[in-house]
C-alpha cells in the first residue's frame, strides 16, 4: 500500500517476508488533505490528466485506478478509462489549487491495476519521490497539465529505456544564470546541445531524464555536469566515480529506468565530487543477542539501505563479552531501514549462518527496523528479533500444530507445505510438508518451535522450493493484513503472523489464502493457557506504545456492557485484568506501573467481540 509523503525503502531479499506500508501515516495524510479541502470549497482548480500504458499488463476486472495525495490515497476513488482501446488508460482530475499551494505544487501518486492496495505499482527510483515507491509530479496552479504516458511500473513509455541523473549544487557559491546542464556519450557529447537540468522544488538538487535509444544491459554511459551551458564550466573531479577519462559513468543494469545516485545512501552526488554534499553522522548500532540460542560462527552483522543491504559487509563486535554487539558507522543524514543478521548471509544461507531477524510489526516499516539520521550522533539498541532495547526471555520451546483447510482448492500433486521463519533453514529452503491422513481436506503438521515469541509463516499449494530454487507462485495470496491474521510483505503479498505462548498450541482451521474458515466463520487460535480470537469486531488502539506506567486504550465498535481488559505475558500468563464501561471513541487510562518491562498481549472483550494487540512496557 502506498502512503502520501511516506518514504519506503524495500529490502528485496527472498528469505524473509515482512512489510509495512504504513497505514497510520496514510490516514494522517488523508486527514490533512481532508482538512485542506474544507478550506477550499470555493477554490479554483487545476486540471491534471493522468495516463498509464497497460499494454504489458493483464488488466484487472476491477479496472485501472490512480490514487494519490490529491485525493486522500483512496485506491478505488479515481478510475481511468481506455475509450479508444489502445491500452492507454487516462483520467482528468480537477485538483484544488489550495492543495497545490499547501504542497508547493508537488503531488505524489500511484497507478493501480485494480481497486485495492496490493495491486499498486512500485515506481522505480528514477521517477519516485525520494525513498518511496510513489510517483511524483510538479503541478503549476491554474495551468492545466497532461502528464506523459508511462508504462505501468515504469518511468517511461513501454519498451523505452531511460536514465535519470541527479546532481547536488548546494555547495556551489552561485548557480550560473543560464542554468545547470549536462552532456554525455548518449548525447554524442554535442557542443551545441547541452542538456538543461531542472530543480522544480528548489532544493538545489538538479535532475535530467534521458531517453536511451537502443540501450542494452551492460552499456556504459559517460557524462559530466556543468554549472553553465558550455565547456569550461564543466566540473573537474577524481575518485572512484570517475572513469579513466575523468568523466562520470553509469553502467546500465538492464532495467527500463535507472537512477544515478550514490548507491549506499541513495543521495545525489555533490557537484565536482564523488561524495554527497552532506557530511556523514556517527551512528552506533547495538543488538542484544542474549536471548539467542547460538551466535553464528560468522559473527553478527547489520544490513540496510545505507549500505546496499549487504549482510556481512558490516560486522558488529562484542569486546566485553556481554552479548551486546555493536558497530559505529558514518552515515549521511536521511531515513533508512535495516536488519541485524545472525551470520553473514540472508535466511541462514551458507555454512555457520543462523538467520536474519524478523522483529514484530509495531517497531518496523516494511518488516525492517527504521533509522533516522540527522546532524547529531545516533545510538540505537534493540534486542535481536524484539522491539525492546533489552531482551525479554523467549517463551519455552513447544510444539505448534499448523492446520490449513484446502476444501476450496485443487491440491497440487506436490502436496501442501508450510514455510516461515520457524523452519530450519527459514522459509522456502526449510519447507515442511503437511498431510491429510483422514481425507477431510484439512492438512496439518506439528513443528517444535523455539526462539522468538513472534513469527511469520504461510502455506503453499505445491513445492515452494523445487530443485533448490524458490517458487513464490505456489504460496498463499490472501490479504492477511486486512483479515487480521497477518502483515504485508515487500512483494505486494502478505504473511500470516503468530505470537506463541510457550505451551502446545493448535493454530486455527484457516481456509487457504484466508483469515476465516472455508465456511466463512471466525478462526480461533487455541493454547493451553488462553484463547485468542482473531477477527474482532472491535478496533483497538493503545497509546503510547511502548508505554511506561500508564497506557491509554481507545476502541471503535459496538461495545455492550462491561468491557473486559486483560494483559498476558508471552508465556500466556495473565498479569493484569480489569473491567470498565467503555464507549466507542472514548479513551480510558490503565495504571500499568507494576507490570515488568517487556512485550505483552493486550486483550479487550465486549460480549462476543474481542480484539488483541501487542504492547510493550518499559
Amino acid at each position: 500500500m502506498c502512503t502520501g509523503n511516506v518514504h519506503i525503502a524495500i529490502d528485496s531479499r527472498r528469505y524473509y517476508y515482512a512489510f509495512t506500508k504504513n497505514k497510520f501515516m496514510k490516514h494522517i495524510t488523508t486527514l490533512v488533505w481532508a482538512l485542506a479541502l474544507g478550506f477550499a470549497v470555493n477554490a479554483q482548480t487545476t486540471a491534471v490528466t493522468f495516463q498509464v500504458d497497460m499494454s504489458d499488463e493483464t488488466v484487472s476486472s476491477d479496472g485501472v485506478h490512480v490514487a494519490g495525495s490529491f485525493q486522500g490515497w483512496d485506491p478505488a476513488g479515481t478510475a481511468l478509462a481506455d475509450d479508444d482501446m489502445d491500452g492507454v488508460y487516462a483520467v482528468t482530475v480537477n485538483i484544488n489549487d489550495s492543495l497545490l499551494a499547501a504542497s508547493l505544487g508537488s503531488i505524489e501518486f500511484k497507478y493501480i491495476n485494480g481497486n485495492a492496495w496490493g495491486a499498486d505499482e512500485s515506481a522505480p527510483d528514477a521517477c519516485a519521490a525520494p525513498g518511496s515507491t510513489n510517483r511524483t509530479a510538479q503541478i503549476t496552479e491554474q495551468q492545466d497539465t497532461v502528464l506523459d504516458v508511462v508504462c505501468f511500473g515504469s518511468c517511461s513509455a513501454c519498451g523505452v529505456v531511460t536514465a535519470t541523473f541527479l546532481v547536488d549544487m548546494s555547495q556551489e557559491e552561485a548557480i550560473n544564470p543560464v542554468g545547470v546542464h549536462m552532456n554525455g556519450s548518449f548525447n554524442g557529447w554535442a557542443s551545441d546541445n547541452f542538456l538543461e537540468m531542472s530543480d522544480p522544488d528548489g532544493d538545489l538538487v538538479y535532475s535530467y531524464t534521458a531517453t536511451l535509444e537502443g540501450a542494452q544491459a551492460g552499456d556504459t554511459l559517460e557524462f559530466k555536469f556543468l554549472n553553465g551551458n558550455t565547456w569550461g564550466f564543466d566540473e573537474s573531479f577524481s575518485g572512484d566515480c570517475a572513469s579513466q577519462f575523468g568523466n562520470r559513468y553509469i553502467i546500465l543494469d538492464g532495467t527500463a529506468d535507472q537512477l544515478y545516485v550514490i548507491s549506499e545512501t541513495g543521495q545525489a552526488y555533490c557537484y565536482a565530487t564523488c561524495t554527497s554534499c552532506v557530511a556523514p553522522t556517527s551512528v552506533t548500532l547495538r543488538v542484544d543477542m542474549s536471548a539467542q540460542a547460538a551466535i553464528s560462527a560468522n559473527g553478527v552483522s547489520v544490513a540496510g539501505s545505507f549500505q546496499g543491504w549487504t549482510p556481512g559487509a558490516d560486522v558488529l563486535s562484542d569486546d566485553d563479552a556481554d552479548l551486546i554487539y555493536e558497530i559505529q558507522l558514518e552515515i549521511a543524514p536521511g531515513d533508512y531501514e535495516f536488519k541485524f543478521v545472525n551470520g553473514n548471509d540472508w535466511g541462514g544461507n551458507g555454512d555457520g549462518n543462523i538467520d536474519n531477524e524478523n522483529p514484530p510489526g509495531e517497531c518496523t516499516s516494511n518488516g525492517n527496523r527504521v533509522l533516522t539520521v540527522g546532524a547529531d550522533p545516533v545510538v540505537l539498541q534493540y534486542c535481536y528479533n524484539q522491539c525492546t532495547e533489552s531482551c525479554v526471555a523467549d517463551p519455552d520451546a513447544a510444539p505448534i500444530t499448523f492446520r490449513i483447510d484446502m476444501s476450496n482448492e485443487t491440491v497440487s500433486a506436490e502436496g501442501v507445505w508450510l514455510i516461515g521463519g520457524i523452519t530450519t533453514p527459514a522459509w522456502q529452503a526449510g519447507a515442511v510438508q503437511l498431510s491429510d491422513d483422514d481425507g477431510d481436506s484439512m492438512y496439518e503438521t506439528t513443528v517444535e518451535v523455539s526462539g522468538s515469541a513472534f513469527f511469520q509463516y504461510k502455506y503453499a499449494n505445491g513445492d515452494p522450493f523445487p530443485g533448490g530454487e524458490v517458487d513464490d507462485s505456489v504460496s498463499e495470496t490472501g490479504d492477511f493484513d486486512a483479515g487480521g491474521c497477518g502483515e504485508p510483505n515487500p512483494f505486494g503479498a502478505f504473511n500470516r503472523t503468530h505470537i506463541r505462548s510457550g505451551v502446545a498450541e493448535t493454530l486455527g482451521n484457516y481456509c487457504f489464502s484466508s483469515c476465516l474458515t472455508c465456511s466463512g466463520d471466525t478462526v480461533t487460535t487455541d493454547s493451553t493457557d488462553f484463547v485468542l480470537e482473531l477477527h474482532a469486531g472491535i478496533v483497538l488502539q493503545a497509546f503510547p506504545n511502548p508505554a511506561s506506567g500508564q497506557i491509554n486504550l481507545q476502541t471503535d465498535g459496538d461495545l455492550t456492557g462491561l468491557t473486559a481488559i486483560r494483559i498476558y505475558d508471552m508465556q500466556g500468563r495473565l498479569v493484569f485484568t480489569d473491567h470498565r464501561q467503555m464507549f466507542a471513541g472514548q479513551a480510558v487510562a490503565l495504571a500499568t506501573q507494576l507490570i515488568p518491562s517487556g512485550l505483552y498481549l493486550l486483550e479487550v472483550q465486549s460480549g462476543v467481540d474481542r480484539s488483541v494487540m501487542r504492547v510493550t512496557f518499559h
